[in-house]
């Protein structure tokens, strides 16, 4: 059935956004633990608790529903609250910064022990599609990576941080700092035992020092 060819909407009742959820949130699941193409089109209908039929109604088939699901949890991924403050024109200062810095990690800690499902197939999907990977690299530089970078810049340009890196390695710092912790925690050593509010405070102070500034 994952070839089969969804034949045209009759005319009658629209698809629940529900069932079209729950179909979308089994596909992840099934993406997330087995990798490659997931399960098919009958594991995820059954999963959601749906019908193969109603999956090819709401998605057509088993490609364009993959695509959706990788999409949602891509986007899912830069969709948290702590970013909004990047995106604001007023310049950080130095504490202002380290608060928004564990605000912003401490997030994503939180998140990604809600959805790990999500953090697997982005990782996944980087490693594996180079079409997904342009997308994504597109939307995170635009979205978070130069809007993050021009404020290092400003508090550069104030006298408020080192200016031994450029704004731009200082941002590429700030993500591989995060980034590797989110790794080894969630995915290189879940069993590991992890202490959120240390880590974080070492995460943050490894930043700081590369930004000059002192240790909390």
């Amino acid at each position: 059935m994952d070839n089969a060819i969804a034949s045209p909407r009759r005319r009658g009742r629209a698809p629940s956004l529900e069932k079209r959820q729950a179909i979308l949130q089994a596909a992840i699941r099934l993406l997330a633990e087995r990798g490659g193409d997931g399960g098919s089109t009958r594991e995820i209908a059954d999963l959601a608790e749906t019908t193969e039929r109603t999956l090819f109604k709401h998605f057509g088939n088993k490609a364009a529903l993959n695509q959706a699901a990788i999409e949602e949890v891509s986007i899912e991924f830069m969709r948290l609250a702590a970013f909004g403050r990047i995106h604001d024109p007023e310049p950080f200062n130095v504490l202002e910064f380290r608060r928004w810095h564990a605000d912003f990690l401490s997030e994503r800690v939180e998140t990604a022990g809600k959805s790990q499902d999500s953090y697997r197939i982005v990782f996944s999907e980087l490693l594996r599609d180079q079409a997904f990977t342009d997308r994504y690299r597109s939307r995170w530089s635009q979205g978070v990576f130069q809007p993050l970078a021009n404020h290092l810049e400003q508090m550069q340009r104030l006298g408020l941080c080192s200016t031994r890196l450029d704004a731009m390695a200082l941002a590429g710092v700030f993500f591989a700092l995060n980034l590797s912790y989110l790794v080894s925690r969630f995915a290189l050593a879940p069993n590991h035992t992890w202490t959120s509010k240390k880590d974080i405070a070492a995460v943050t102070d490894a930043f700081a020092a590369c930004c000059g500034w002192p240790a909390d």
